[in-house]
């Protein structure tokens, strides 16, 4: 793919009074090419989970698909095991298996660490392809979201990423894929995992929301919130808030 995507537009005039919310505005603005933003007319959910199938060509397609198909805004998510999204992570920030897990331990803590530290051996070798990374750790949902979110950005379509640490890597991998294609890419909330949050600190993300939301629900809800802010900015919007995400 190896493709540089063009920056979104700059845009201006939110106060400085809504805090993060304003930054999340001209992000939205400026992917738009217009101050004040609207309210994305047809914003589409992209969530892969251990059912998915493909490869990095299958999401690639699947961006396309949605773009064509008039999506504006992408609200993208994983719901699956964190393991492999962990190994790319701690493979490209070159984090020690406890370091991307975190010390918290809790069910499943025991079991992550293994499989980091596994897929560690051979994911460490790949570190300069990541084409090859994604093809030998065989992680389709991972492949296929990571094309995806590329593609989306090539497309010039804004994402909104959740709080996942597979969101978080390949977010990262496109971001390689598709050099600037993160300017594109709004995280929703700051992520539960270390590795994730250290993940989009390396491409220039910051978490809209705070909540210590301890599941990766934060897409959706900045998806809310951006949505109803659109009125800050806009009076002359209407129905602000209507608008389903869709799937």
């Amino acid at each position: 793919m190896r493709l540089d995507v063009p920056p979104p537009g700059t845009a201006s005039g939110a106060d400085r009074s809504l805090g993060r919310v304003a930054g999340a505005l001209e992000w939205l603005a400026g992917a738009q090419g217009a101050w004040p933003p609207h309210v994305p007319h047809a914003p589409r959910r992209l969530v892969v989970d251990a059912s998915i199938e493909g490869d990095l060509a299958e999401g690639t397609a699947r961006g396309d698909a949605l773009v064509d198909g008039g999506c504006d805004l992408l609200v993208a998510g994983a719901d699956l095991d964190a393991v492999p999204g962990l190994v790319v992570l701690a493979a490209l920030l070159d984090l020690e298996p406890v370091q991307a897990v975190g010390t918290a331990t809790g069910p499943g803590w025991a079991a992550q660490v293994t499989g980091v530290r596994d897929g560690l051996r051979a994911a460490r070798v790949q570190l300069g392809d990541p084409v090859a990374l994604l093809t030998g750790l065989g992680s389709a949902p991972l492949a296929v979201l990571t094309g995806a979110l590329a593609q989306a950005a090539v497309r010039r379509t804004p994402v909104l990423l959740d709080g996942s640490a597979v969101t978080a890597a390949a977010a990262v991998l496109a971001d390689r894929l598709a050099p600037g294609a993160a300017r594109w890419f709004l995280a929703g909330q700051v992520p539960p995992s270390p590795a994730a949050r250290k993940g989009l600190a390396a491409i220039g993300l910051t978490g809209l929301l705070d909540l210590s939301l301890s599941l990766p629900l934060g897409a959706d809800l900045a998806a809310d919130l951006l949505t109803s802010a659109v009125s800050l900015v806009d009076p002359g919007t209407h129905d602000v808030g209507s608008q389903d995400p869709g799937s």
